[in-house]
Parts: C-alpha cells; structure tokens; sequence
C-alpha cells in the first residue's frame, strides 16, 4: 500500500454491519469529501439506518506515510443493528512466491529483565502471527509497533489506542495481510452515539535495512506527536523520585523532601518527584495502595498541602513531579462514598472499582479534583499511574450486544482527560506510568512521555544484582528504536551502572540525603547526561542485537545527521569474555574529518581528528567487566 486509497472497494479498514462486510456496502452509502490538505475527510452514511462512519486522514509532508482514525456515529432515531470485528486496518502487501517476509516488533513491559527486548518472527508461507497486549494496558507485553519488512522494502505501522488491541499478520499466495484494532466489538449504537477506533499510522521505507523504517518512525513521532511547549519539544526531565527512601524508611513529610528538593537541586537535577503516598489517610508503613480514591493530602504528613513544597522545588530552579492513580478507588474511600454511580467493578477484585472514565460526569468529577491539586500544589509534571489491569472491568459492564462500547467510550474519555488537564493548564507535561511502561502506544505518545518505563527498576532493583544493569540497557536500545523519549530509574552512579540506564532522562532513585550517597560522581554523571541531551532528538542505531543475556555487550548510536554530530555508548557486560568490539558507527560521512573522543570515566578527553572512513571500521576495547565506553563524535570544521 504506497498510499491511502478512497476507493470504497478497496479502502484499507473493514467491519461487518448487520453481518455483511462493509466492503459490499459502502459503495451504496451516501458518500461525503472535504480536502483540508494534510487532512482529509471522508463519510460514508447508510441511507436506510443512517449509520455514519467517517474516516479521518493525515498525510505527513517529506514522509510516505498516513494515519488515519474511523467514528461510527447512529444518525437515525432506532438502534443500529449489529457492528463487529471492527479493523481500522485490513489491507494487504503483495509478496511474490519465495521472497521472505519478516516481522519486528517488541516487548513491551511485564516487570522483567527482557522488557522492551526486540523480536523477529519470519511470516512464513500460510502461517499468521498475533499480537495482543495482556489485560487492557496498550505496552503490557508487547508494543504497539512494528515493522514489516518485505525483501526491499517495508512498511512500520502504529497503533494508538490505550486500551485492549489486537493485530494479525498472515501470509498467503498473494501476500502478507494485515489487520488491526480493537480485540473485541459486537455492538449496537444508541439514537445519537458515536465512537471511535484505534489510530493506524502506517510508513512505508525503502532498502533492506528495518532500521530505516524505525528511523523514519522515530522522526515522524518527534516532528508530529511529541508535545511541545512554545514550540520547542518537552524533553524527559533528569529528577529525583523520593519513592525508594519512603520504601526504606516509611519517610514522608513536608521538611524532609524540602530537603531533599535542595539537596537534589545541587546535583544538577531538573526535577524534584514525589510518588505515591502523600494522600489519605496513611499511618502505616507503604499503605498507599489501599488510599487511591482518597485524593486529599495526608494530614500527618502535609498538614499545609503540597503547596510549600511545589514552591520550594521552584525556588530550587527545578519542576514538580506529583504522582496520581485517579481511575482507581477503593471500596469506602472517599469517591466510593460520594459517587459509588462513578466506580466499575469486576467480582475476582471485589474491592478495587474502577472510575468509569466513559461517563462524562465521573470524567468531570475526577478532572475537577486533578485540576485543583495541580494548581495548588505548583505541579508542573503530572504523573498518572494504572496498576490495574482494566480489561475485566470493561467485559463485566457490556451487554451482551454491547460488547466493546464501555472500553471505546473508556480510552476516549482518557483523551478528553489529558487533553482538558492540559487546556487548564498551559505548559503542564504528563507522564504515563501505568504499571510501569505499560501505557505507551501513539496515542498516550502525543500526549505524554514514560518517566517509569518498567517496575524492573522498582525497589528490587538491587536484588538483581548484575540484571539490573543489563535490563537498564534492554530497556534503553529495545525501547528507543520505537519510541524516542523516555526514562528509567538509576541506582548506582559508576560509569557503567548509570549509563545503563540513561536515556532522554534520568530518575535517581536513592536517598541523597545519606553521607553515603556518592554525590560527586552522581553530579559529574548528571552533567555528562545533559552534554548529550540533544543528540536524542537525532536518529538512533542499534550497534549490537539488544538482548537480556549476561555474555553479549551492548552498544547503540545517537546521531544528527543535520548537526554531523552524535554519540555512542559501549557496555561491556559482567560475563562477557569478549575485551573489543568491531563496529562500523551509521550516519558518517566518509570523505568528511571528524573530531572524536572516548572515554572510561565521566570526564571528556581531549578531541583526535579522525577521517570519516576510520569511523566505518572501529575497534573498541574495554578491560573492565563490566565497563563502558562513551564515544563523542563532531564533524570538523
């Protein structure tokens, strides 16, 4: 598919109405066209039942690439009849007999070394592959990316819906076929009632390397989804997540994170973060799970709010992070009284609802609270968690042919959320949690970022011992071929440990407090962090297969290509017998000088003039095991 076709023969989405497929029907719709340029519009309404469905298009300037999002609006005054296997992408690309064809996509995040690990499976001849996140979260197990390479070329397709898709790939005589959407829909709309489907962005790249379409992914989220703040791109923050030391400690009060707000601030850091456990009425050790739904600050605690300690963090030159888990709410807690109407609940989790962010008026009532805790409580990063898995919940409150209305009208009114928080809000970013990475898909990444991209880097962390830097660096080079902005959390500031698990950002996760706490190293890893912050707005490279084995090594590339600049990390792993690397760095100019650095340690080395060629075939040694190395590279001037 080169390009989004019109024919409504031949249209690249599908569905079945009234048990006939759409394509023998819609030619007979009454049929409606408005050309906005880069957007289009198309409408097709039955004449009988007045069912609408309407296609909205996007076309991206200097890219062959589209995305696309289907409404199903009942115009008439009766229920329609019956919608189902509704797949806002059904097409196909030919394939003659014998070429290959393969599959790559990801992990997504279970809370395992592995999470975000990259994976190929070859479409072999009548064999299909399906994918499916697991209960509900769009990244729980699997990405909502992939890439289809089809001997020269190939397609990269995304998916944006946060909530329970499912996509297929087969091949027969004629090709590879492709379908995708909601896992489930067999449903009548109400007189009146509209609902929408999954986002399909779809890329087609040219060559034999897959790299190529993750790159043009990757630029395509940066120039049109990533949120931007006066026009400039809002990058991850490098900040300090107080979770750990109330884990530790069961500390949680004003005075002590003011202190370690300006503790912080002279490392260098961006950001001061408190998680969960400022609210409710906890007087225990770690009893916040058992608070969501009672969203007002923890007398014991915060007997003045969150207030003075927003404006100490602004005082500190730095943002404030304040997590949330709104759509959750215990039995008897303060939502469950006011409004147990708001709550959807599943009978294996008697005592966990759901807030049914379907329901305009639970969706008001929860945006009211988070709007007025924002403003006065100075947040500027609003942190929203999901460690639920909703999916149950959905099912159990659908009709027998209603089955799919209450998750659409539940991820649509998530968007209506968001995008009205930061409405109120102007400048307000929004970190997507869930779980721990759960939540990413193109749809959450227009709107958000993931400061928390997997709970394998929680408080366990160090029980992992040599893993936890390996899932670090599984996290980092699985995760950034899909997605370009991101972070994770650190808890050792070696050379090795912490570039790891840098990315876009940083989250220290340890008590800066202690005298233990090794701040000069903390300050000169922070500092070599920042150097290299614009360089991940470039395209990234995978130099080595990035996996969860603890014998291989793991390398990648950042480059701007525009600047003739970028870097690339070496990471020797603990059980590696293996002291050089051969690696060719991408992106280089072989008849172009450039200046180079590398380096053991967080200092930067004097510059050698190296020609462009020497740079297509390196060797790089590291007797430490484990040990890295940080290349710089500057095209000479």
């Amino acid at each position: 598919m080169s390009a989004f076709t019109w024919d409504p023969e031949n249209l690249p989405f599908s569905f079945r109405y009234g048990g006939q497929p759409s394509h023998t029907q819609l030619p007979d719709w009454d049929r409606e066209e408005t050309d906005g340029g880069q957007t289009r519009h198309l409408s097709f309404t039955d004449p009988e039942t007045q069912l609408c469905v309407r296609v909205h298009l996007r076309s991206f300037n200097d890219f062959d690439a589209f995305d696309w999002v289907l409404e199903f609006e009942n115009q008439g005054t009766s229920d329609t009849p019956i919608i189902e296997d509704i797949l806002p992408l059904d097409t196909s690309w030919p394939v003659p007999e014998g070429d290959w064809a393969i599959l790559h996509y990801a992990n997504g995040s279970t809370c395992q070394v592995d999470d975000f690990e990259p994976k190929t499976e070859w479409i072999r001849s009548r064999t299909s592959i399906r994918l499916a996140p697991k209960g509900g979260r769009s990244s729980s197990g699997v990405l909502p990316f992939m890439n289809l390479q089809l001997g020269d070329h190939g397609v990269v397709l995304g998916i944006g819906w946060t909530g329970q898709w499912a996509a297929s790939f087969e091949r027969n005589e004629q090709g590879v076929c492709a379908t995708a959407g909601m896992e489930r829909t067999h449903l009548r709309l109400h007189p009146g009632e509209r609902i929408r489907t999954p986002r399909i962005l779809t890329i087609n790249w040219e060559g034999d390397d897959p790299v190529r379409g993750n790159t043009l992914l990757r630029r395509i989220i940066l120039d049109h989804y990533t949120p931007r703040i006066d026009g400039d791109v809002v990058m991850p923050p490098i900040a300090h997540n107080t979770q750990a030391t109330y884990y530790w400690t069961g500390e949680m009060d004003e005075e002590g994170q003011i202190a370690a707000a300006r503790r912080v601030a002279e490392l260098g850091a961006e950001a001061f973060w408190i998680d969960a456990a400022w609210f409710g009425e906890q007087r225990e050790h770690r009893e916040w799970a058992s608070n969501v739904g009672n969203w007002y600050y923890r007398k014991d605690a915060f007997p003045r709010g969150l207030r003075p300690v927003g404006e100490a963090v602004h005082e500190s030159g730095m943002e404030f992070v304040l997590w949330f888990e709104p759509e959750r709410a215990y039995k008897g807690s303060l939502i469950h009284r006011e409004h147990p109407e708001f709550l959807l609940w599943f009978d294996q989790n008697p005592g966990s609802g759901l807030v049914n962010l379907g329901m305009p008026e639970a969706r008001v009532y929860i945006t009211d609270i988070l709007s007025r805790i924002i403003s006065e409580s100075k947040v500027d990063i609003y942190r929203q968690d999901y460690n639920v898995e909703p999916l149950p919940y959905w099912q159990a409150a659908d009709a027998e042919d209603r089955v799919g209305i209450t998750e659409a009208k539940y991820i649509e009114g998530l968007y209506q959320m968001w995008d009205e928080l930061r409405q109120r809000h102007p400048g307000l970013v929004i970190d997507n949690c869930s779980g721990g990475g759960r939540r990413i898909d193109l749809e959450t990444t227009s709107r958000s970022f993931p400061l928390w991209r997997s709970d394998f880097s929680d408080i366990g962390g160090p029980a992992y011992g040599p893993w936890l830097q390996i899932g670090d660096q599984v996290q980092t080079a699985g995760l950034s071929r899909w997605v370009p902005l991101h972070t994770g959390a650190v808890w050792s500031y070696t050379p090795y440990a912490f570039r790891s698990a840098m990315a876009a950002g940083v989250q220290i996760y340890t008590d800066v407090r202690t005298p233990e706490f090794p701040s000069e190293a903390a300050r000169r890893a922070i500092a070599e962090l920042k150097s290299l912050r614009p360089y991940y707005l470039g395209d990234f490279y995978p130099l080595l297969p990035a996996k969860a084995v603890s014998h291989d090594w793991c390398a990648y590339q950042y480059d701007r290509s525009e600047l003739g600049e970028g870097f690339a990390v070496f990471l020797r792993r603990y059980d590696s017998p293996f002291p050089t690397m051969e690696v060719a760095l991408q992106g280089i100019d072989e008849q172009a000088e450039y200046e180079v650095s590398l380096t053991k340690d967080f200092d930067e080395p004097p510059y050698a003039r190296m020609d462009g060629t020497e740079l297509l075939s390196m060797t790089i040694e590291i007797d430490d095991r484990p040990g890295s190395i940080l290349l710089r590279y500057r095209r000479a001037r």
